[in-house]
């Protein structure tokens, strides 16, 4: 199993957590877990494959940059 640890400063780490947080598995062959620690957002992710976690590491970059760019516009 591959595993990465990414750690991303914040504007509302608490927030966008939790936003990100509905993406969180813990299945067999993919497992994805999202925390803040202090201003800043920790997301793990284990994977069978290391495509798989590139991908996953990919899509979690994008949906926290969306998130971000929401929150610093004022839409939430």
């Amino acid at each position: 199993m591959h595993e990465a640890l990414l750690i991303t400063d914040s504007l509302d780490a608490e927030n966008i957590a939790q936003s990100l947080n509905v993406d969180n598995v813990n299945e067999e062959n993919l497992v994805i877990t999202t925390k803040t620690q202090d201003c800043k957002i920790e997301t793990k992710v284990k994977a069978v494959s290391m495509a798989t976690l590139l991908n996953t590491l990919d899509d979690v970059i994008r949906c926290q940059m969306i998130a971000e760019k929401t929150i610093k516009n004022g839409h939430c």
